[in-house]
């Protein structure tokens, strides 16, 4: 929360803007670790030493960490180079960015965690213009300025007279330089990620940025398996701890070298996509296949088993693995730890239902069993939460995931109430309890994220309370009409892509995702 003392000032979305005028004043008191991750470069890494060098920020405040991701020759710190500057050795059990950068983060001991790469030269400053945001609050991500150099001819002493003298804008002209296009488009475009809502993780990436090291933490760190896309992957999961992204343009910087991502966009977009999309169910683009699984899920459907009889939980879960929207999981809630190898009459069993349940559910994989549903879904999405004697029809969740981003909402409440069902937003959730502890979830999640409501018949939700058990199994069986259309268009779309052949099954997937999504928006309106 902020930490200024009084009332929390509660950050609607990503729209920050009300954070600003309490940065103005900061007294520096924070301590940061900039955590440099670094394979060989080493004439490089002394230029970046030498522009930390000349920093506003406090040095007492302030520890370098270089990681050495098996260098060969071992890296060594120059003579220029800030007071408190040290390097660690990653460990041999794994490489690569994510993998030294997580070594620093266990490393550091300040309160804020810095990224900067091992060839960025920053401007004087650079990390005091990102650290007066962590003083008022304990939840953001910032996101500095940096323009790509292809050619260069700087000594380390050269680098820290032009950043001890504020010349550091005079080393390249802007010919002789270039933008990280397409994350300054998404800024601008958003209205400095103002608008960017549930998507705002996406500019989190490149080469310096800072948050709060409790936050990482909590967050569960870098996916150190990753060798690309690492800083897109956390910053999704940020997002659902209910992070506030913020790009601050006044953190200036010059990247020496133009990035792999800039140089070879498709390859590395090719290389990411699997990887990424197996572990961000956000952007939607990267899943287009239809019918898939993921290893994290879109959507966590909570279902009660816990008073309710085996035909309604069965019928309720078989609804949810009928649907349209594969990307999901089900939480089934009981106790499960009751349920021992006794002997018992099988027909007169006190938790027989329970029983039917767990063997009913026992083969499919997207499917849980839990004792107790956990205070977040996190890393998934979204959770839904279906009240007794309710189940889906095959359209419901898809209609009811673009609801809910149509109404920008981190709440949709599907009536009738009580019976009715809840759509949470992770990240609306995660930032209510950060921001908002003590008052009610409900109203918390409304004042950081926005709340709607829907009609339940909108959307396909059905009242199976009154069913006997051959009309629920029925109702499973049966493809309810509202599913027909947007179902049929994926099945016949999946032949032309066939019959494409590889050439063109990228381009027409992506068009048949975004042709069906925009379809769904429009009906959500």
């Amino acid at each position: 929360m902020p930490l200024t003392g009084g009332e929390p000032v509660v950050i609607r979305r990503n729209d920050w803007a009300p954070l600003a005028d309490m940065t103005r004043h900061v007294q520096p008191r924070l301590r940061v670790s900039v955590v440099i991750p670094a394979r060989g470069g080493q004439d490089r890494l002394d230029l970046t030493l030498a522009a930390l060098a000349a920093q506003t920020y406090p040095a007492d405040l302030t520890e370098v960490v270089v990681v050495d991701d098996g260098s060969s020759p071992a890296l060594a710190l120059p003579a220029l180079r800030p007071a408190n500057c040290r390097i660690v050795r990653a460990p041999e059990t794994g490489w690569g960015r994510a993998h030294a950068c997580h070594t620093g983060a266990l490393a550091a001991t300040g309160e804020v965690l810095h990224w900067l790469d091992a060839d960025m030269l920053a401007f004087p400053d650079h990390i005091e213009q990102q650290l007066r945001w962590h003083h008022v609050a304990d939840y953001l991500v910032t996101i500095g300025y940096k323009r790509l150099v292809g050619h260069w001819s700087l000594t380390p002493e050269q680098v820290h007279a032009a950043a001890r003298d504020g010349r550091m804008a005079e080393l390249f002209t802007a010919e002789e330089t270039q933008p990280h296009a397409w994350v300054e488009r998404l800024i601008g475009d958003s209205d400095d990620l103002r608008s960017a809502d549930a998507e705002a993780f996406r500019a989190a990436v490149g080469s310096t940025s800072a948050l709060r090291r409790e936050l990482y933490l909590d967050a569960g760190g870098m996916d150190t398996s990753l060798r690309l896309g690492e800083d897109s992957e956390l910053g999704y999961r940020l997002a659902q701890r209910g992070a506030v992204f913020i790009p601050v343009r006044a953190a200036r910087s010059w990247h020496l070298g133009i990035p792999t991502a800039t140089r070879s966009p498709d390859l590395v977009r090719r290389y990411n996509m699997p990887h990424l999309a197996n572990r961000a169910p956000l952007p939607r683009f990267r899943r287009w296949q239809a019918g898939r699984t993921w290893r994290v899920p879109y959507v966590e459907v909570v279902v009660d088993a816990s008073a309710a009889g085996y035909e309604w939980v069965a019928a309720c879960v078989d609804s949810v693995l009928a649907g349209t929207l594969t990307d999901c999981r089900v939480s089934v809630v009981g106790p499960w730890s009751a349920l021992d190898d006794a002997r018992t009459s099988p027909l007169e069993d006190e938790h027989g239902d329970l029983r039917l349940v767990r063997e009913h559910v026992a083969g499919d994989t997207r499917v849980t069993l839990v004792e107790r549903v956990p205070a977040s879904p996190f890393p998934a999405t979204f959770r839904l939460t279906l009240g007794p004697g309710r189940a889906l029809s095959r359209a419901t969740l898809e209609r009811l995931v673009a609801a809910a981003d149509a109404a920008r909402a981190g709440l949709v409440e599907v009536s009738p109430e009580p019976c009715g069902a809840r759509l949470w937003r992770t990240a609306a959730v995660e930032r209510a309890r950060r921001v908002l502890p003590d008052i009610d979830q409900t109203d918390a999640v409304a004042r950081v994220w926005g709340r709607s409501a829907l009609d339940g018949r909108a959307i396909g939700l059905l009242d199976v309370a009154a069913l006997d058990p051959p009309a629920l199994r029925a109702l499973v069986r049966r493809t309810p009409a509202d599913a027909g259309g947007p179902a049929l268009r994926w099945s016949r779309a999946a032949r032309r892509i066939r019959r494409a052949g590889p050439a063109g099954l990228r381009r027409r997937a992506m068009l048949l995702l975004h042709t069906v999504t925009g379809r769904r928006r429009s009906e959500a309106k």
